[in-house]
């Protein structure tokens, strides 16, 4: 450890360094100590107080940057950390769009074979194996009200972080949809690759919230729309069904308002109605605050370190919840620790949210149960 007020030797290149990086924190960092870490100049550690909260870091990165550093912001035992550690994280490219076209153009045909089969008809793959051209057109007529309402809303919903990620200036790809050929809905979902790290917890919280939001513009006037579409039948009519379906705060609440069952009625829902109730069951399943769920950097971004304890409770709850109401929740908390429950720390780890952002992120968690099914399918 090396106090504040020493005097770095010309003959010790590593000290000249660091008071070189000291010297840039005027004015943004009140230093109390200097901690020289690893081998040589790699990585040295500033204590102290970080006197701007918000807006300081960006002027901190351009001066470190200047030596050929990158500045992290850490709290740790009641005081503020400022690690600089040697080497620039660049932005990285936003991948091959080629390839993106290529997976949606794939995934659309497999939604529309999907779609194609929830009506009855022949899938797609089925006829074109066959060179049966007029009946793939009928198929992909019959898939498409599916097909095109689910990947609208998956493909909003990846724009959404897009948006966001090139906003803030975070590298990031377009989206890659993944293409289910055999049984399902056609498609495992649609997934952005994030290139360059997040900058503070403002920048993970938006690029976060951005996605759910802007697929739930999308979904609700289809779910709106898809509830016109269905046909009341008896309770307990085969095929797909409103009583098949889970059912949430918002699904009770629409149906309720929007319809006039009788005592005895169901809904056979209508492709458009199955498509948008899915793309609202996945929303608030990304809204679960774990890991690197939508959900996960949202409550990373309200509570910082805090957001562990949160996303270890709901692993518990999740396994709870595959005993007592539905074994589908046994396969997301598997997928939670393949993914890891805790969420890595924004290059500036101190800085929080304004009120605005707190008054959303409180919003959301009034949205996450209004949304989430607890009973996915019965």
């Amino acid at each position: 450890m090396i106090p504040f007020s020493y005097a770095p030797s010309p003959l010790d290149p590593v000290q000249r360094q660091a008071a070189r990086l000291q010297m840039e924190l005027s004015g943004l960092f009140q230093v109390s100590e200097v901690h020289l870490r690893g081998p040589g100049d790699e990585e040295i550690a500033f204590s102290g107080r970080f006197l701007e909260r918000h807006g300081g870091y960006a002027e901190l990165e351009r001066r470190f940057h200047a030596h050929g550093y990158t500045p992290l912001l850490r709290r740790k035992d009641g005081q503020d950390v400022l690690l600089a550690l040697k080497g620039i994280v660049r932005r990285e490219g936003t991948g091959n769009p080629l390839l993106n076209v290529l997976l949606l153009l794939v995934t659309v045909l497999t939604t529309l074979s999907a779609g194609a089969g929830m009506v009855g008809q022949e899938g797609l793959f089925a006829t074109l194996s066959r060179g049966d051209a007029a009946g793939a057109i009928v198929a992909a007529y019959a898939g498409a009200p599916f097909a095109l309402t689910l990947l609208g809303i998956l493909g909003v919903h990846e724009l959404g972080h897009y948006v966001a990620a090139r906003w803030h200036r975070v590298a990031a790809t377009l989206p890659y949809f993944i293409p289910m050929p055999v049984g399902g809905l056609g498609t495992l979902g649609a997934f952005i690759s994030v290139r360059s790290p997040m900058k503070n917890r403002t920048v993970l919280f938006d690029i976060g919230l951005a996605g759910p939001l802007a697929g739930l513009v999308v979904a609700l006037p289809l779910f709106v729309w898809g509830l016109y579409l269905s046909s009341p039948v008896p309770h307990f009519s085969p095929g797909l069904t409103l009583q098949v379906l889970g059912s949430s705060v918002l699904v009770d609440t629409l149906t309720g308002l929007l319809l006039d069952l009788q005592p005895g009625q169901t809904l056979a829902v209508h492709p458009v109605f199955f498509a948008a109730w899915f793309g609202v069951l996945i929303t608030g399943i990304n809204l679960l605050p774990i890991g690197q769920l939508d959900g996960g950097h949202v409550a990373y971004g309200l509570l910082g370190h805090t957001a562990h304890h949160l996303a270890r409770g709901t692993l518990l709850l999740l396994l709870a919840a595959g005993a007592l109401l539905s074994s589908i929740w046994f396969i997301w908390a598997l997928f939670a620790l393949f993914g890891g429950l805790h969420h890595p720390p924004p290059l500036d780890d101190i800085s929080g949210l304004d009120r605005p952002r707190k008054v959303v992120g409180l919003l959301t968690v009034v949205l996450f149960f209004l949304i989430i099914t607890p009973v996915p399918f019965r």
